[in-house]
């Protein structure tokens, strides 16, 4: 699992350094366990604020978080692009184009600049035997008598 995450930290890294002088949000996604993973085949991403754009991503492959690097799309703003927040808003689809999953995100964009996001799509699960149901709450006791 930790390799996992180090190869996924590393592959992101390599992708910030390979800029030249664009303006690039590189889009991480991967999903949590009460999401089927296999069942997301695109991406309506939309961003807004510093930056605005909308991209239709298809055929993506999106994998569960932690098990190997996530879903990676290097996606490039206009040169217009100025210094400041910005939210990337994405929907999961599947194959009939309907919704599986949502996600957002807010990141700080800089000209000239690459900046990552990532998405971990769904809820984590909690892990078997952490937590539980709430107990009932006891019966009040009976009133004493007064003198």
């Amino acid at each position: 699992m930790r390799f996992a995450c180090l190869a996924g930290l590393l592959f992101g890294a390599l992708a910030l350094a390979c800029s030249d002088s664009d303006t690039i949000v590189a889009l991480n996604v991967c999903t949590l366990a009460s999401v089927d993973a296999e069942a997301i085949e695109s991406l309506d991403v939309t961003i807004e604020g510093a930056a605005n754009a909308t991209h239709q991503l298809a055929e993506v492959s999106v994998l569960p978080c932690g098990t190997k690097p996530a879903y990676f799309k290097r996606i490039k703003l206009s040169d217009a692009t100025e210094k400041g927040s910005a939210t990337i808003n994405l929907r999961a689809l599947d194959a009939s184009g309907a919704l599986v999953e949502t996600g957002t995100i807010n990141v700080v964009v800089r000209p000239e600049e690459t900046v990552a996001a990532f998405i971990e799509l769904g809820e984590a699960t909690p892990p078997p035997g952490a937590g539980g149901a709430g107990g009932a709450g006891g019966a009040g006791g009976e009133a004493g008598a007064g003198d």
